[in-house]
């Protein structure tokens, strides 16, 4: 999987990128059009209609639900998160990349009709973080890479239980796709675990995850010269807790809990390495979106699923040049050699 994380985020910001181009050519009734048809699956009254994207975001994306699922429960069986201490350096570090990003989008957004979206900036996208941290080459050792991953799967089981808790209007008594997939991947026996998960993979990462991008990122630009207070604060308040409150929040916890003796870092982990992956979680994208779509409609919807794709950017962009600048060459010679005493 770890081969294909560049390819699968290059695919998620090329979905994305074409969505928002379409959308604002003079093509874009056609764009906006498209996701409008009506798809009927059934007959008699088992017949379904619903529009092509319902069929996307609320019934495909159940898949990319269900590989969260799977691999949360695989990181409790015998990975990252096996045992409480193992865990409690990317709980931690995840936790203050949740707080602090709220915290600031709840300072630019005091304003009810916007407060609801405050867990937008919370979420991180683990296909477009692990692919731009991909492109850092031989400065990312295999633990850093590890870090970064159980980050991102403690943030996905938080964004999870925030969706159930805050968000109930778009979670009905019929379950909804993100708790579903969720639930049955926790539930599935260990012995077909990885097996699914590798059938899955490929499908989710590169078909499921960019046509929800391509069905949601395209918002119209015009009327954002004229926008209101509102809406420019919401803007800022997404990007400033994605760029600034994701790498802020999991720095500082996690030197916080390595200064109390909570916690130790991993071998060949210094809290430069903590902070350049800190930067890269801020890349939300997916989860983020799908949070977009619960709390808002219409204008301000448009307007936070912009700020999630240009933040999703900044912070992929932040991370690069922070790696670039704060990290040095790994050698896996080295390694080996320390390895082998």
């Amino acid at each position: 999987m770890s081969r294909s994380a560049p390819s699968s985020g290059i695919a998620l910001f090329v979905a994305a990128a074409a969505a928002l181009l379409w959308a604002n050519s003079p093509w874009s009734s056609a764009y906006f059009h498209l996701w409008q048809l009506q798809l009927s699956v059934g007959a008699g009254h088992l017949r379904i209609s619903r529009s092509l994207n319902f069929w996307i975001s609320d019934g495909l994306m159940a898949f990319f639900f269900l590989l969260i699922g799977l691999e949360i429960r695989r990181e409790m069986h015998a990975g990252t998160l096996a045992s409480a201490k193992a865990a409690l350096l990317p709980v931690m570090a995840a936790m203050g990349g949740i707080i602090v990003p709220a915290l600031l989008y709840v300072g630019f957004n005091r304003e009810p009709p916007l407060r609801h979206g405050w867990a937008i900036p919370t979420a991180t996208d683990i296909g477009f973080a692990t692919g731009a941290l991909a492109l850092l080459g031989r400065r990312v050792s295999p633990s850093l890479r590890v870090l970064l991953l159980a980050i991102a799967v403690i943030d996905d089981i938080v964004a999870i239980l925030l969706i159930a808790c805050f968000y109930s209007k778009g979670l009905t008594a019929s379950a909804h796709p993100a708790l579903a997939g969720v639930f049955i991947g926790l539930l599935m026996p260990m012995g077909l675990v990885r097996r699914v998960e590798r059938r899955l993979y490929p499908w989710v990462t590169f078909a499921v995850m960019p046509l929800y991008a391509f069905a949601n990122a395209g918002i119209s630009l015009h009327g954002f010269g004229t926008a209101s207070h509102l809406s420019i604060s919401l803007l800022f308040g997404i990007m400033a807790g994605l760029v600034i409150g994701k790498p802020l929040g999991i720095t500082l916890s996690t030197a916080f809990c390595v200064r109390a003796g909570w916690c130790e870092l991993p071998e060949g982990i210094d809290i430069k390495r903590v902070f350049v992956i800190g930067c890269i979680a801020g890349a939300g994208f997916t989860m983020s979106i799908f949070i977009c779509h619960l709390a808002f409609v219409d204008a301000t919807l448009a307007t936070a699923t912009l700020a999630v794709l240009l933040a999703s950017a900044a912070a992929a962009l932040v991370g690069l040049i922070a790696g670039r600048w704060l990290l040095p060459v790994h050698s896996t010679v080295t390694d080996l050699a320390r390895f082998l005493g």
